[in-house]
């Protein structure tokens, strides 16, 4: 599964809605998309908070707003409460409304359980790069190697 995807290391937010809103601003949305992306993603994640391994949330939904897949991966050396259990990387991602998005959207689900499930999250928890977290999902990280 080669999808693109951004990197967001040392995240300052001290609290799960204002992480979201933190990754979201990495992309290049108008404000009012990002207004309305982040609404979606807060109410998926009232709903069913999506820590799917001790310290890693994925926090996701499928939107109109998008014409492909939105994918971001934040770390926060500090932790981020999320609601209640702390994480420190999280998987965030949108993909987009169209016929074969609900099974798309379901298969990078699976994709990153099965890879967080097969050992990748310790991987991915320890990772000391953008570069190497991505590669660690399988995605091809399109960031500034200055970040690395």
């Amino acid at each position: 599964m080669e999808r693109q995807c951004l990197c967001k290391w040392d995240m300052s937010s001290k609290d799960w809605k204002s992480a979201i809103s933190e990754l979201l601003k990495e992309f290049s949305f108008k404000t009012t998309t990002e207004n309305l992306l982040q609404t979606a993603l807060e109410t998926r994640e009232l709903a069913e908070p999506t820590v799917v391994h001790e310290d890693i949330a994925i926090p996701h939904c499928r939107s109109i707003l998008v014409d492909d897949f939105m994918i971001i991966i934040g770390k926060s050396e500090e932790g981020i409460p999320w609601p209640e259990e702390k994480v420190t990387v999280i998987i965030l991602f949108i993909t987009p409304v169209k016929p074969s998005g609900p099974s798309e959207h379901m298969e990078l689900i699976k994709h990153i359980a099965k890879t967080l499930r097969s050992g990748g999250a310790d991987k991915v928890l320890s990772a000391v790069s953008p570069s190497e977290a991505a590669s660690i999902l399988k995605f091809s990280y399109e960031g500034n190697p200055e970040n690395d």
